[in-house]
């Protein structure tokens, strides 16, 4: 359940804000609420992005789970059709 908070924004961003929520069929709440996801994701990736390059040795072991999984991937049989 979302919880209600009070907001203060420049009128431009308001205005800006209502428009783009309208264009794409959101309430201004919601059109808010999946801004500040998408930012907040944005910046959690950043993080990541930053404390790998400062553990390079944790970035080769994802990268070699990466290619393994897309060596399987390759060779992966779809059994639906099996039985």
């Amino acid at each position: 359940m979302a919880e209600k908070v009070i907001l203060g924004l420049r009128a431009d961003t308001l205005t800006r804000a209502r428009a783009a929520a309208a264009e794409e069929g959101l309430t201004l709440s919601a059109w808010l609420d999946r801004a500040a996801r998408r930012e907040a994701l944005r910046q959690a990736a950043r993080r990541h992005e930053e404390w790998l390059t400062a553990n390079p040795d944790v970035r080769d072991e994802l990268d070699g789970f990466d290619r393994l999984a897309e060596k399987l991937e390759t060779n992966w049989n779809d059994l639906s059709d099996a039985a």
